[in-house]
């Protein structure tokens, strides 16, 4: 079996180029190693037309939509009529081109602290500069302590609530290695580590810092100088959102799947009718009496004053396997990775997830392209590879290249595609009621880190439209960071 790919920009002649500057998904995107096995729910209607109202509109079939669906059906005895919407197949966003790991890397951690550290030492009085340093370091935690948590209540989800669950979607608690390969890079991490650890960050709990000869031994990654190792978990994400789905529905008689659905506008129903939002499609308009935005990438199309503060950016992702037919003969490798190949101004560091049968998840290599910013950036067009990777053979003997051990083990490139993220630029997702919007609700802008944060934000959001309560009260730990608000807006769009 040899590489499987697909057309890179220059390439591609399709109906997706068309598509280019516009907000819906293309119609023909690359296909991943996730999908290669469609789920019978992947083009699934649950009725042959679209119903004329609903409850609650979802839009968008991600980990985000599907697990606000679940926790409608699952979190009253009544649940609401919910018509859930997807623009292609079912999971066929980022959720389904994704890494397939859930955690937060120490450098993001780091880069928060740093970041509000420093817009405020400038100009601010001490005062000010400490209280600033306070509040990113308890940004910092929060953040930590809301993936450990999302990280409990996917492993409660999958084996307690929803027995076979795991088995399904391969779910592994794991731990997961932030490894860095350039000495000036672990003697700057060695330097912040100390010193947060010195202040008693509680993000710092559960990790474990490793330094000298022994990281490349520990880390199984060629030259690495130092490493963290931190709380993770892994899955097949499509298998999980497609499983998840099949027990929402099977919850909520009253949930309505329509996928190849796109969702071109919702606008407010005219003054002295019943109220809510038509919610107008390819194939016909609906009555929703309230909608959740889980649209990620896609959002500034439906919802202008998201415009500049959700951008669509794009990236790549392979799997890599034994492709001859004989059992692998690497080394096991226990850990999801981060490796941070060089801290600078162009992005180098990749995402690793290895997988029970011995196959490799690896995305990245971004900083071949980065700096060509029409080829990934404000883009939704997932129907074509990168050519600088492509040229660069990036992911072709990946693992002999960077790996200790893996020299004869026959492991080669197997798929390549893309996926579309969404960025914001304060890196923090948008989650809660839309501002200035009745019965609106947005969970949207993941900055490509979705898993980890997706799934407790949707029952937090489930909590907001089923009980109509403030953020504050939705009680599921989501960080105050996270709020999308006015002032968000206004600072950004």
């Amino acid at each position: 079996m040899g590489v499987t790919t697909s057309r890179t920009n220059a390439e591609n002649n399709s109906a997706a180029a068309e598509h280019q500057n516009d907000t819906l998904p293309v119609p023909n995107s690359t296909l991943s190693y996730w999908r290669e096995k469609p789920h019978r729910l992947d083009s699934h209607r649950s009725t042959p037309d679209l119903p004329t109202s609903c409850d609650v509109a979802i839009i968008g079939s991600g980990l985000a939509g599907v697990s606000v669906a679940y926790h409608l059906a699952t979190s009253t005895p009544n649940p609401p009529s919910t018509l859930l919407l997807e623009a292609r197949q079912l999971c066929s966003g980022a959720t389904g081109r994704n890494g397939g790991h859930v955690k937060v890397k120490t450098a993001t951690l780091l880069s928060i602290i740093a970041r509000s550290s420093s817009s405020s030492s400038s100009s601010s009085p001490s005062s000010s500069s400490s209280s600033s340093s306070s509040s990113a370091i308890a940004a910092a935690n929060a953040l930590d302590a809301f993936v450990r948590a999302q990280i409990d209540a996917l492993a409660d989800v999958v084996t307690s609530r929803e027995p076979g669950l795991a088995a399904e979607c391969e779910f592994e608690l794991r731990r997961s290695w932030d490894a860095f390969v350039q000495e000036s890079d672990a003697v700057w991490l060695e330097e912040e580590w100390r010193r947060c650890v010195e202040r008693g960050d509680e993000w710092t709990r559960g990790r474990e810092f490793v330094r000298g000869e022994q990281v490349e031994e520990l880390t199984g990654v060629k030259g690495a100088k130092a490493a963290v190792s931190s709380p993770a978990c892994s899955l097949w994400p499509y298998r999980f959102v497609a499983g998840l789905l099949e027990r929402a529905m099977g919850r909520n008689g009253g949930l309505n799947v329509q996928t190849g659905t796109a969702v071109v506008g919702v606008e407010k129903v005219e003054e002295g009718e019943k109220g809510g939002w038509l919610v107008r499609t390819e194939r016909g308009t609906v009555r929703a009496r309230k909608v959740v935005f889980a649209t990620n990438a896609y959002t500034a199309g439906l919802l202008h004053e998201y415009r500049g503060v959700i951008t669509p950016f794009k990236g790549t992702c392979a799997h890599l396997a034994t492709l001859d037919g004989r059992e692998p003969a690497q080394p096991r490798l226990s850990h999801t990775y981060n490796i941070e190949y060089g801290r600078q101004k162009l992005e180098t560091v990749d995402y690793l997830n290895p997988r029970p049968d011995g196959g490799i998840v690896v995305g990245g290599g971004k900083f071949l392209y980065e700096e060509q910013r029409e080829l990934w950036y404000n883009t939704v067009d997932d129907s074509t590879l990168m050519e600088p990777v492509i040229k660069a053979k990036y992911f072709e003997g990946y693992m002999q290249r960077n790996f200790t051990g893996w020299d004869d083990s026959g492991s080669k490139l197997e798929r390549i595609w893309t996926g579309i993220m969404g960025v914001t630029p304060d890196g923090f997702p948008h989650v809660g009621k839309v501002p200035g919007k009745q019965n609106q609700w947005i969970l949207a802008g993941f900055n490509g880190g979705g898993n980890a944060l997706v799934y407790l934000c949707a029952k937090g959001v489930a909590k907001m439209v089923l009980e109509d309560v403030p953020f504050e009260e939705a009680g599921a730990g989501i960080p105050e960071i996270f709020k999308t608000t006015e002032e968000r807006l206004a600072r950004h769009s």
